[in-house]
Protein backbone atom coordinates (compact mmCIF):
# COMPACT_ATOMS: atom_id res chain seq x y z
CA UNK A 1 0.00 0.00 0.00
CA UNK A 2 1.29 3.47 -0.87
CA UNK A 3 2.23 5.50 1.86
CA UNK A 4 1.13 9.26 1.06
CA UNK A 5 3.21 12.54 2.85
CA UNK A 6 2.29 15.66 4.29
CA UNK A 7 4.05 18.58 1.90
CA UNK A 8 2.23 21.53 3.12
CA UNK A 9 5.94 21.91 5.65
CA UNK A 10 8.24 21.79 3.12
CA UNK A 11 10.03 23.89 1.07
CA UNK A 12 12.79 24.56 -1.54
CA UNK A 13 16.18 26.40 -1.06
CA UNK A 14 18.49 26.41 -3.84
CA UNK A 15 22.32 26.46 -3.44
CA UNK A 16 25.50 24.24 -2.79
CA UNK A 17 26.35 21.89 -0.64
CA UNK A 18 29.82 21.23 0.37
CA UNK A 19 30.59 17.29 0.68
CA UNK A 20 34.29 17.49 1.29
CA UNK A 21 36.11 13.74 0.86
CA UNK A 22 39.87 12.20 0.81
CA UNK A 23 40.68 9.31 -1.36
CA UNK A 24 42.39 6.75 1.01
CA UNK A 25 44.84 5.20 -1.40
CA UNK A 26 45.68 1.54 0.97
CA UNK A 27 48.28 0.08 2.08
CA UNK A 28 50.40 -0.28 -0.79
CA UNK A 29 49.24 3.03 -2.20
CA UNK A 30 50.12 4.92 1.41
CA UNK A 31 53.65 2.97 1.31
CA UNK A 32 54.16 4.12 -2.69
CA UNK A 33 53.52 8.18 -1.83
CA UNK A 34 55.18 8.31 1.41
CA UNK A 35 58.35 7.18 0.40
CA UNK A 36 58.40 9.16 -2.79
CA UNK A 37 57.35 12.06 -0.09
CA UNK A 38 59.91 11.28 2.58
CA UNK A 39 62.84 9.83 0.92
CA UNK A 40 62.53 11.03 -2.79
CA UNK A 41 62.35 7.23 -3.76
CA UNK A 42 60.32 5.52 -6.22
CA UNK A 43 59.59 2.21 -5.16
CA UNK A 44 58.09 -1.18 -7.22
CA UNK A 45 56.64 -4.25 -6.39
CA UNK A 46 57.91 -7.53 -8.05
CA UNK A 47 56.79 -10.80 -8.65
CA UNK A 48 59.07 -13.50 -7.49
CA UNK A 49 57.18 -16.20 -10.36
CA UNK A 50 56.77 -13.91 -13.24
CA UNK A 51 60.29 -12.01 -12.48
CA UNK A 52 57.82 -8.97 -13.61
CA UNK A 53 58.49 -5.62 -11.62
CA UNK A 54 55.24 -3.14 -11.69
CA UNK A 55 54.88 0.25 -10.91
CA UNK A 56 52.46 1.89 -9.49
CA UNK A 57 52.64 -1.26 -6.82
CA UNK A 58 49.48 -3.19 -6.50
CA UNK A 59 48.54 -5.93 -4.61
CA UNK A 60 48.10 -9.30 -6.86
CA UNK A 61 50.07 -9.88 -9.74
CA UNK A 62 48.32 -8.89 -12.75
CA UNK A 63 49.43 -12.06 -14.30
CA UNK A 64 49.45 -15.08 -12.29
CA UNK A 65 47.39 -13.45 -9.58
CA UNK A 66 50.01 -14.11 -6.93
CA UNK A 67 49.52 -12.05 -4.08
CA UNK A 68 53.16 -9.36 -3.60
CA UNK A 69 51.76 -6.47 -1.56
CA UNK A 70 55.31 -7.13 0.06
CA UNK A 71 57.81 -7.35 -2.56
CA UNK A 72 58.83 -4.59 -2.61
CA UNK A 73 62.15 -3.33 -4.86
CA UNK A 74 64.00 0.09 -5.36
CA UNK A 75 63.70 1.70 -8.61
CA UNK A 76 65.99 4.07 -10.43
CA UNK A 77 64.52 7.39 -10.69
CA UNK A 78 65.46 7.54 -14.58
CA UNK A 79 63.24 5.34 -17.53
CA UNK A 80 62.19 5.99 -20.92
CA UNK A 81 59.03 7.91 -22.57
CA UNK A 82 57.15 4.84 -24.19
CA UNK A 83 54.13 7.15 -25.24
CA UNK A 84 52.67 10.25 -24.45
CA UNK A 85 49.69 12.74 -25.29
CA UNK A 86 49.74 16.69 -25.63
CA UNK A 87 47.18 17.82 -23.25
CA UNK A 88 45.52 21.36 -25.28
CA UNK A 89 42.39 22.28 -22.79
CA UNK A 90 42.37 23.58 -19.67
CA UNK A 91 40.18 22.48 -16.83
CA UNK A 92 40.11 22.98 -13.09
CA UNK A 93 41.08 19.69 -12.16
CA UNK A 94 44.15 19.47 -14.42
CA UNK A 95 47.05 19.49 -12.53
CA UNK A 96 48.71 22.07 -15.13
CA UNK A 97 47.96 24.73 -17.80
CA UNK A 98 47.15 23.57 -21.11
CA UNK A 99 49.73 22.52 -23.37
CA UNK A 100 51.31 19.73 -21.47
CA UNK A 101 52.93 16.90 -22.00
CA UNK A 102 51.34 13.45 -20.54
CA UNK A 103 53.63 10.58 -20.62
CA UNK A 104 53.94 6.94 -20.07
CA UNK A 105 57.32 6.42 -18.79
CA UNK A 106 58.90 3.04 -17.88
CA UNK A 107 61.30 3.14 -15.13
CA UNK A 108 65.11 1.62 -15.34
CA UNK A 109 64.29 -1.50 -13.48
CA UNK A 110 60.49 -1.89 -13.94
CA UNK A 111 58.65 -3.89 -16.45
CA UNK A 112 55.39 -1.65 -16.28
CA UNK A 113 54.86 2.14 -17.44
CA UNK A 114 53.14 4.70 -15.44
CA UNK A 115 51.12 8.07 -16.68
CA UNK A 116 53.02 11.19 -15.18
CA UNK A 117 54.24 15.18 -16.35
CA UNK A 118 56.58 16.19 -18.76
CA UNK A 119 58.18 19.33 -18.97
CA UNK A 120 61.69 20.67 -20.22
CA UNK A 121 60.78 20.16 -23.30
CA UNK A 122 58.59 21.80 -26.32
CA UNK A 123 55.85 19.43 -27.15
CA UNK A 124 56.78 18.95 -30.32
CA UNK A 125 60.21 17.60 -29.50
CA UNK A 126 59.03 14.94 -27.43
CA UNK A 127 60.07 11.17 -28.76
CA UNK A 128 59.43 7.87 -27.76
CA UNK A 129 62.13 6.19 -26.43
CA UNK A 130 63.43 9.22 -24.90
CA UNK A 131 65.13 8.98 -21.18
CA UNK A 132 63.77 11.04 -18.42
CA UNK A 133 64.53 11.37 -15.00
CA UNK A 134 62.07 12.11 -12.09
CA UNK A 135 62.12 15.50 -10.40
CA UNK A 136 60.91 15.82 -6.97
CA UNK A 137 58.22 18.59 -5.69
CA UNK A 138 60.20 20.97 -3.48
CA UNK A 139 57.14 20.76 -1.11
CA UNK A 140 54.82 17.38 -0.06
CA UNK A 141 51.68 17.27 -1.70
CA UNK A 142 50.94 13.94 -0.14
CA UNK A 143 50.27 12.64 -3.29
CA UNK A 144 52.26 11.44 -6.48
CA UNK A 145 52.62 15.00 -7.33
CA UNK A 146 55.08 14.87 -4.74
CA UNK A 147 57.03 13.82 -7.75
CA UNK A 148 56.36 17.21 -9.56
CA UNK A 149 57.18 16.28 -12.93
CA UNK A 150 59.55 14.29 -15.15
CA UNK A 151 62.72 16.25 -17.44
CA UNK A 152 64.44 14.79 -20.33
CA UNK A 153 67.78 13.56 -18.66
CA UNK A 154 70.77 16.15 -19.09
CA UNK A 155 73.27 16.03 -21.69
CA UNK A 156 76.09 15.78 -19.18
CA UNK A 157 74.91 12.51 -18.03
CA UNK A 158 74.81 10.70 -21.72
CA UNK A 159 78.04 9.02 -21.50
CA UNK A 160 78.81 6.62 -24.38
CA UNK A 161 81.88 5.07 -24.75
CA UNK A 162 81.55 3.04 -27.92
CA UNK A 163 79.20 4.12 -31.05
CA UNK A 164 78.49 0.87 -31.57
CA UNK A 165 77.01 0.36 -28.19
CA UNK A 166 73.96 3.02 -27.94
CA UNK A 167 72.03 3.80 -24.91
CA UNK A 168 69.22 1.42 -24.36
CA UNK A 169 66.38 1.56 -21.44
CA UNK A 170 67.05 -0.28 -18.33
CA UNK A 171 70.30 1.59 -17.74
CA UNK A 172 70.61 4.14 -15.18
CA UNK A 173 72.68 7.30 -15.16
CA UNK A 174 75.85 6.91 -14.29
CA UNK A 175 77.00 8.70 -11.16
CA UNK A 176 80.34 11.10 -10.87
CA UNK A 177 82.38 7.72 -9.71
CA UNK A 178 81.35 6.03 -12.97
CA UNK A 179 81.70 8.44 -15.25
CA UNK A 180 85.31 9.20 -13.75
CA UNK A 181 86.33 5.38 -13.98
CA UNK A 182 85.18 6.00 -18.01
CA UNK A 183 87.81 8.68 -18.77
CA UNK A 184 89.94 6.51 -16.96
CA UNK A 185 89.44 3.96 -18.47
CA UNK A 186 89.80 5.65 -21.65
CA UNK A 187 93.03 6.38 -20.96
CA UNK A 188 94.29 3.03 -20.76
CA UNK A 189 92.51 1.61 -24.21
CA UNK A 190 95.72 -0.01 -25.59
CA UNK A 191 95.78 -1.76 -22.34
CA UNK A 192 94.74 -5.41 -22.74
CA UNK A 193 93.90 -7.89 -20.16
CA UNK A 194 95.24 -11.14 -20.37
CA UNK A 195 93.33 -14.26 -18.55
CA UNK A 196 94.88 -17.18 -17.93
CA UNK A 197 92.56 -20.10 -17.61
CA UNK A 198 94.66 -23.12 -15.76
CA UNK A 199 92.49 -26.22 -15.18
CA UNK A 200 88.66 -26.27 -16.02
CA UNK A 201 86.37 -29.19 -15.12
CA UNK A 202 87.49 -31.59 -17.93
CA UNK A 203 91.11 -31.48 -18.57
CA UNK A 204 93.22 -33.95 -17.36
CA UNK A 205 97.14 -34.91 -17.03
CA UNK A 206 96.79 -37.72 -19.43
CA UNK A 207 95.69 -34.84 -22.51
CA UNK A 208 98.85 -32.94 -21.18
CA UNK A 209 100.97 -33.43 -18.12
CA UNK A 210 101.45 -29.72 -17.19
CA UNK A 211 97.81 -29.33 -15.92
CA UNK A 212 97.54 -28.47 -12.15
CA UNK A 213 95.52 -30.55 -9.54
CA UNK A 214 96.78 -29.29 -5.75
CA UNK A 215 96.93 -25.82 -4.28
CA UNK A 216 100.45 -25.64 -4.87
CA UNK A 217 100.55 -26.52 -8.53
CA UNK A 218 98.03 -23.96 -9.08
CA UNK A 219 99.98 -21.49 -7.03
CA UNK A 220 103.39 -21.91 -9.35
CA UNK A 221 101.70 -22.19 -12.61
CA UNK A 222 99.96 -19.06 -11.69
CA UNK A 223 102.89 -17.45 -10.94
CA UNK A 224 104.48 -18.18 -13.91
CA UNK A 225 101.47 -16.92 -16.10
CA UNK A 226 101.68 -13.41 -14.22
CA UNK A 227 105.39 -13.25 -14.73
CA UNK A 228 104.18 -14.08 -18.32
CA UNK A 229 101.93 -10.78 -18.83
CA UNK A 230 98.46 -12.41 -17.15
CA UNK A 231 96.37 -9.91 -15.16
CA UNK A 232 93.82 -12.39 -13.99
CA UNK A 233 93.96 -16.36 -13.51
CA UNK A 234 90.48 -18.20 -13.80
CA UNK A 235 90.62 -21.18 -11.58
CA UNK A 236 88.48 -24.41 -11.18
CA UNK A 237 89.56 -26.36 -8.18
CA UNK A 238 90.59 -29.85 -8.28
CA UNK A 239 90.79 -32.44 -5.77
CA UNK A 240 94.87 -34.43 -5.54
CA UNK A 241 93.29 -36.97 -7.83
CA UNK A 242 91.89 -34.06 -10.71
CA UNK A 243 88.54 -34.09 -9.93
CA UNK A 244 86.72 -31.16 -10.23
CA UNK A 245 85.62 -30.17 -6.46
CA UNK A 246 82.93 -28.04 -5.23
CA UNK A 247 83.72 -28.35 -1.37
CA UNK A 248 84.60 -25.24 0.31
CA UNK A 249 87.53 -25.50 1.85
CA UNK A 250 89.52 -27.08 -0.86
CA UNK A 251 88.50 -23.69 -3.25
CA UNK A 252 89.86 -21.55 -0.43
CA UNK A 253 93.15 -23.14 -0.14
CA UNK A 254 93.68 -23.13 -3.59
CA UNK A 255 92.13 -19.72 -4.07
CA UNK A 256 94.14 -18.53 -1.08
CA UNK A 257 97.60 -20.43 -2.14
CA UNK A 258 97.30 -18.63 -5.69
CA UNK A 259 97.08 -15.21 -3.64
CA UNK A 260 99.78 -16.41 -1.17
CA UNK A 261 102.15 -16.86 -4.04
CA UNK A 262 101.26 -13.91 -6.21
CA UNK A 263 99.14 -11.57 -4.33
CA UNK A 264 98.72 -8.90 -7.22
CA UNK A 265 96.60 -11.45 -9.41
CA UNK A 266 93.42 -11.01 -9.73
CA UNK A 267 91.51 -14.68 -9.05
CA UNK A 268 88.34 -15.57 -10.78
CA UNK A 269 86.44 -18.34 -9.72
CA UNK A 270 83.83 -20.53 -11.26
CA UNK A 271 80.57 -20.93 -10.74
CA UNK A 272 80.19 -23.59 -13.22
CA UNK A 273 82.64 -25.96 -10.83
CA UNK A 274 81.75 -29.21 -13.03
CA UNK A 275 79.47 -31.73 -13.83
CA UNK A 276 76.49 -32.96 -11.81
CA UNK A 277 76.75 -29.84 -9.02
CA UNK A 278 73.73 -28.32 -7.45
CA UNK A 279 72.94 -24.98 -8.07
CA UNK A 280 73.62 -24.21 -4.11
CA UNK A 281 76.80 -26.53 -3.99
CA UNK A 282 77.43 -23.93 -7.53
CA UNK A 283 77.24 -20.68 -5.64
CA UNK A 284 77.78 -21.29 -2.10
CA UNK A 285 81.59 -21.62 -2.29
CA UNK A 286 81.63 -18.57 -4.55
CA UNK A 287 79.52 -16.58 -1.96
CA UNK A 288 81.86 -18.81 1.23
CA UNK A 289 85.75 -17.62 -0.54
CA UNK A 290 84.37 -14.17 -1.79
CA UNK A 291 86.96 -13.66 -4.79
CA UNK A 292 87.10 -10.70 -6.75
CA UNK A 293 85.68 -12.10 -9.65
CA UNK A 294 83.97 -15.18 -10.54
CA UNK A 295 82.05 -16.88 -13.69
CA UNK A 296 78.86 -16.07 -14.23
CA UNK A 297 76.88 -18.38 -17.06
CA UNK A 298 74.20 -17.51 -18.57
CA UNK A 299 71.65 -19.80 -20.78
CA UNK A 300 70.95 -23.82 -20.35
CA UNK A 301 72.62 -25.60 -23.53
CA UNK A 302 74.71 -29.00 -24.33
CA UNK A 303 77.63 -29.14 -23.24
CA UNK A 304 79.23 -32.01 -24.33
CA UNK A 305 82.05 -33.94 -26.10
CA UNK A 306 81.80 -34.66 -29.49
CA UNK A 307 84.07 -36.08 -32.41
CA UNK A 308 83.58 -33.42 -34.95
CA UNK A 309 84.91 -35.36 -37.67
CA UNK A 310 82.48 -38.20 -37.34
CA UNK A 311 79.82 -36.47 -35.32
CA UNK A 312 80.30 -39.37 -32.70
CA UNK A 313 79.36 -38.65 -29.01
CA UNK A 314 81.04 -39.72 -26.15
CA UNK A 315 79.83 -37.40 -23.54
CA UNK A 316 76.13 -36.16 -23.83
CA UNK A 317 75.46 -33.27 -21.00
CA UNK A 318 73.00 -30.83 -20.42
CA UNK A 319 74.63 -27.61 -18.40
CA UNK A 320 71.72 -26.24 -16.85
CA UNK A 321 71.48 -22.39 -15.86
CA UNK A 322 67.55 -20.92 -15.70
CA UNK A 323 67.54 -17.18 -15.37
CA UNK A 324 66.49 -17.90 -12.19
CA UNK A 325 70.02 -18.99 -11.42
CA UNK A 326 71.49 -15.96 -13.85
CA UNK A 327 69.02 -13.84 -11.37
CA UNK A 328 70.10 -15.57 -8.20
CA UNK A 329 73.92 -16.08 -9.15
CA UNK A 330 74.01 -12.03 -10.10
CA UNK A 331 72.60 -10.72 -7.00
CA UNK A 332 74.62 -13.31 -4.75
CA UNK A 333 77.94 -12.44 -6.38
CA UNK A 334 77.18 -8.90 -6.46
CA UNK A 335 75.45 -8.28 -2.61
CA UNK A 336 79.07 -10.16 -2.08
CA UNK A 337 81.39 -8.00 -3.60
CA UNK A 338 82.27 -10.43 -6.21
CA UNK A 339 82.27 -9.22 -9.79
CA UNK A 340 80.35 -11.07 -12.59
CA UNK A 341 82.21 -12.14 -15.73
CA UNK A 342 79.33 -13.22 -17.63
CA UNK A 343 79.75 -15.89 -19.70
CA UNK A 344 78.21 -15.92 -23.12
CA UNK A 345 77.74 -19.27 -25.02
CA UNK A 346 75.62 -17.63 -28.02
CA UNK A 347 73.67 -14.66 -28.49
CA UNK A 348 71.10 -16.12 -26.67
CA UNK A 349 72.98 -15.75 -23.62
CA UNK A 350 73.44 -11.84 -23.89
CA UNK A 351 69.84 -11.84 -24.22
CA UNK A 352 69.06 -13.64 -21.44
CA UNK A 353 71.44 -11.25 -19.95
CA UNK A 354 69.86 -8.20 -21.59
CA UNK A 355 66.55 -9.34 -20.15
CA UNK A 356 67.75 -9.77 -16.41
CA UNK A 357 69.86 -6.64 -16.11
CA UNK A 358 66.61 -4.73 -15.99
CA UNK A 359 66.28 -5.63 -12.77
CA UNK A 360 69.07 -2.86 -11.84
CA UNK A 361 71.42 -5.18 -9.41
CA UNK A 362 74.54 -5.36 -11.87
CA UNK A 363 77.05 -2.80 -10.91
CA UNK A 364 78.76 -1.01 -14.01
CA UNK A 365 81.01 -2.00 -15.91
CA UNK A 366 79.60 -4.80 -17.11
CA UNK A 367 82.51 -7.49 -18.01
CA UNK A 368 81.50 -9.97 -20.60
CA UNK A 369 83.24 -13.50 -21.33
CA UNK A 370 82.52 -14.78 -25.28
CA UNK A 371 82.80 -18.35 -25.13
CA UNK A 372 83.29 -20.36 -28.69
CA UNK A 373 83.69 -23.79 -29.76
CA UNK A 374 81.72 -25.16 -27.05
CA UNK A 375 79.88 -28.73 -28.62
CA UNK A 376 76.76 -27.70 -27.19
CA UNK A 377 77.67 -23.78 -27.86
CA UNK A 378 78.53 -20.85 -31.03
CA UNK A 379 81.72 -22.00 -33.12
CA UNK A 380 84.07 -19.14 -33.64
CA UNK A 381 82.41 -16.45 -36.96
CA UNK A 382 83.90 -13.47 -37.01
CA UNK A 383 80.47 -11.84 -37.82
CA UNK A 384 79.02 -13.90 -34.94
CA UNK A 385 81.65 -12.16 -32.68
CA UNK A 386 80.80 -8.77 -34.01
CA UNK A 387 77.10 -9.12 -33.84
CA UNK A 388 77.49 -10.05 -29.99
CA UNK A 389 80.16 -7.28 -29.58
CA UNK A 390 77.55 -5.00 -31.31
CA UNK A 391 74.75 -5.82 -28.92
CA UNK A 392 76.77 -5.91 -25.16
CA UNK A 393 75.35 -2.88 -23.24
CA UNK A 394 76.52 0.31 -22.80
CA UNK A 395 80.15 1.01 -21.26
CA UNK A 396 80.21 -2.74 -20.84
CA UNK A 397 83.89 -4.85 -21.31
CA UNK A 398 84.59 -7.90 -23.88
CA UNK A 399 87.23 -10.66 -23.29
CA UNK A 400 86.88 -14.05 -25.31
CA UNK A 401 87.57 -17.34 -25.03
CA UNK A 402 87.64 -20.31 -27.48
CA UNK A 403 87.99 -24.14 -27.40
CA UNK A 404 91.13 -25.84 -29.14
CA UNK A 405 92.28 -24.21 -32.33
CA UNK A 406 88.80 -21.45 -31.84
CA UNK A 407 91.23 -19.91 -28.94
CA UNK A 408 94.06 -18.09 -31.29
CA UNK A 409 91.86 -16.75 -33.98
CA UNK A 410 89.57 -15.53 -31.27
CA UNK A 411 91.35 -13.51 -29.30
CA UNK A 412 93.23 -12.39 -32.13
CA UNK A 413 89.88 -10.50 -33.78
CA UNK A 414 89.35 -9.66 -29.47
CA UNK A 415 91.82 -7.52 -29.39
CA UNK A 416 91.99 -5.94 -32.70
CA UNK A 417 88.47 -4.92 -31.82
CA UNK A 418 89.68 -3.64 -28.82
CA UNK A 419 88.70 -6.21 -26.21
CA UNK A 420 90.38 -8.91 -24.07
CA UNK A 421 91.95 -12.11 -24.22
CA UNK A 422 91.78 -15.67 -22.03
CA UNK A 423 94.06 -18.39 -23.04
CA UNK A 424 94.56 -21.58 -20.83
CA UNK A 425 94.40 -25.47 -20.61
CA UNK A 426 91.16 -25.12 -19.18
CA UNK A 427 90.32 -23.96 -23.34
CA UNK A 428 93.01 -25.53 -25.13
CA UNK A 429 96.41 -27.73 -24.61
CA UNK A 430 98.48 -26.92 -27.47
CA UNK A 431 100.30 -23.71 -28.81
CA UNK A 432 100.15 -22.21 -32.24
CA UNK A 433 102.16 -24.97 -33.88
CA UNK A 434 100.60 -27.47 -32.45
CA UNK A 435 102.89 -28.50 -29.86
CA UNK A 436 101.40 -29.60 -25.87
CA UNK A 437 101.89 -26.31 -24.22
CA UNK A 438 104.34 -26.45 -21.24
CA UNK A 439 101.81 -24.95 -19.33
CA UNK A 440 98.98 -21.81 -19.61
CA UNK A 441 101.76 -19.63 -19.12
CA UNK A 442 102.87 -20.20 -22.72
CA UNK A 443 99.96 -19.43 -23.85
CA UNK A 444 99.88 -16.39 -22.07
CA UNK A 445 103.31 -15.67 -23.93
CA UNK A 446 101.56 -16.20 -27.48
CA UNK A 447 99.02 -13.98 -26.29
CA UNK A 448 101.25 -11.36 -25.47
CA UNK A 449 102.75 -11.95 -28.93
CA UNK A 450 99.40 -10.60 -30.46
CA UNK A 451 98.52 -7.83 -28.30
CA UNK A 452 102.16 -6.30 -29.39
CA UNK A 453 101.34 -6.64 -33.25
CA UNK A 454 98.58 -4.28 -32.76
CA UNK A 455 100.04 -1.66 -30.55
CA UNK A 456 98.43 -3.03 -27.34
CA UNK A 457 100.00 -3.23 -23.86
CA UNK A 458 99.43 -6.07 -21.30
CA UNK A 459 97.59 -4.61 -18.47
CA UNK A 460 98.74 -5.12 -15.03
CA UNK A 461 96.30 -6.65 -12.27
CA UNK A 462 96.01 -2.90 -11.10
CA UNK A 463 94.92 -1.80 -14.54
CA UNK A 464 92.72 -4.47 -14.94
CA UNK A 465 90.73 -3.75 -11.40
CA UNK A 466 90.20 -0.64 -12.74
CA UNK A 467 89.20 -1.45 -16.46
CA UNK A 468 86.80 -3.98 -14.93
CA UNK A 469 85.80 -2.35 -12.11
CA UNK A 470 86.73 -5.20 -9.33
CA UNK A 471 87.34 -4.23 -5.46
CA UNK A 472 90.61 -5.19 -4.38
CA UNK A 473 91.19 -7.79 -1.65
Amino acid sequence: MKQEFDKTDCFTMNGKLALPYTYFAGRVGSTFITTIRDQKKIMGVRCDKCSKVFIPPRQTCEKCFSDIRENWVDLQNTGVVTNFTVVRYDGKHLPRKAPFVLALVKLDGADTPFVHILEGIEPEKVEVGMRVEAVFAKETTNTILDIDHFAPVKERVQVIERPTSPEKPGKAALSKDEMERLERRKAMSNKVIITAALSGAATMKNQNPNVPYTPQDFAEEAAKCFKAGAAMVHVHAREDGGMATHEHARIKTTHDAIKDKTPELIVNLSSAVGMGKTAEQRISQIVHVKPEMASLNTNTMNFSIVERKSGKIFLDYVFENTFTMLQDFGKAMEENGVKPEIECYDMGGLDNTLIIMNQGFFTTPMNFNFVWGVAGGQAFRPDAFIAMKNALPPHANFTTCGVGTDEFPCITLSCMLGGHMRVGLEDNIRTPKGDLAKGSFELVEWAVRIAEIFGRVPATPDEAREIMGLRKR
